[in-house]
């Protein structure tokens, strides 16, 4: 058995410390090298995604999202609670038990107040704009289903997206002015606005990209759920949080995966096999296991073999100083 006066007092002498000078150094010294380092290698993180940089460079992505928003189908526009009445999203009761408390109406607020901002200094998107307003709602979502599945044989020609020919309506229009918006870098500050002389809540801009355009971009990054995204660092040679493994490891189970319930049953997952950690010690048979697999005579081996010959060896009285 251990014997602090036999292993201590026997093998090592007592030498003086400054124990507060002994932390302070080595807080310092941490810290030149973390500055350091970052200044030299910097973090290897992409900027983030931005609704300009969608419509420049995938116009036809661009106009999908927007026409998702338009007939009802898009990924906001059918999530659910806490957005708005769709079941796209709902995972659980306890979703549709909080209800509505950020409402959110895709078509309303993504695309029909932004262009009414854009009208004021395009003109000539008013009368497309009254057109739509004035329809009924069973036209205007004919209109905006024939554009939706025209955009699957879209082409880009100098810049402007081109579907066949269809009764579109006033949607190619629209179209073309929320491109225009979203190219200019004005769109976000359109869907972000505010009475308020300073705003805070960036609620519609960051769901406005939700759908593809967000999984294209994760999935170039190997960011995805299904690619074990949550341990990868962007754009770096070496694995990123893998304390997250077990997390992520949930979401492989087939029966997790494959569930609409995905996040809330990983979520329950994670917390049982927390609980059963935390609760371990206690629980008969299992807080016996460390000593029933014998992992520890492994790992302190080399300690044992010196403690036995210590042992072998008559003891000696070690006088203080």
């Amino acid at each position: 058995m251990y014997d602090p006066r036999h292993d201590v007092e026997t093998h090592y002498r007592y030498l003086p410390a400054d124990f507060v000078k002994h932390l302070l150094s080595t807080t310092l010294v941490v810290a030149v090298l973390a500055v350091g380092l970052s200044a030299l290698f910097r973090e290897p993180v992409r900027p983030a995604l931005t609704i300009q940089e969608v419509a420049s460079r995938h116009p036809i992505v661009f106009e999908q999202v927007v026409a998702g928003d338009l007939d009802g189908r898009g990924e906001i526009a059918n999530y659910g609670p806490p957005y708005n009445h769709g079941t796209g999203s709902v995972q659980d009761a306890l979703q549709q038990w909080v209800g509505v408390i950020h409402p959110v109406n895709p078509a309303r607020d993504f695309i029909l107040r932004p262009l009414q901002m854009a009208s004021a200094l395009d003109p000539a998107v008013k009368p497309a704009l009254r057109r739509w307003e004035e329809a009924p709602r069973a036209t205007r979502t004919a209109w905006a289903l024939a554009y939706a599945h025209a955009l699957d044989h879209a082409r880009v020609v100098n810049g402007q997206v081109e579907v066949p020919p269809g009764s579109y309506g006033p949607v190619p229009v629209l179209m073309r002015t929320m491109l225009a918006l979203g190219r200019s870098g004005l769109l976000r500050g359109a869907l972000d606005r505010s009475p308020a002389d300073y705003e805070f809540n960036s609620q519609n801009s960051l769901l406005f990209l939700q759908g593809k355009p967000l999984h294209d971009a994760a999935r170039r990054l190997e960011l995805l759920g299904d690619q074990w995204g949550i341990i990868h660092e962007e754009r770096a040679p070496y694995p990123g949080p893998w304390w997250m493994t077990i997390v992520t490891a949930i979401y492989q189970i087939p029966y997790i995966a494959n569930a609409s319930a995905a996040d809330a049953l990983a979520l329950g997952g994670g917390l049982l096999i927390f609980v059963l950690l935390l609760v371990a010690p206690w629980i008969p048979g299992i807080n016996r296991l460390p000593r029933y697999l014998g992992v520890w005579r492994l790992i302190w081996r080399d300690y044992y073999r010196t403690r036995m010959q210590v042992e072998a060896e008559p003891r000696r009285e070690v006088s203080r100083p």
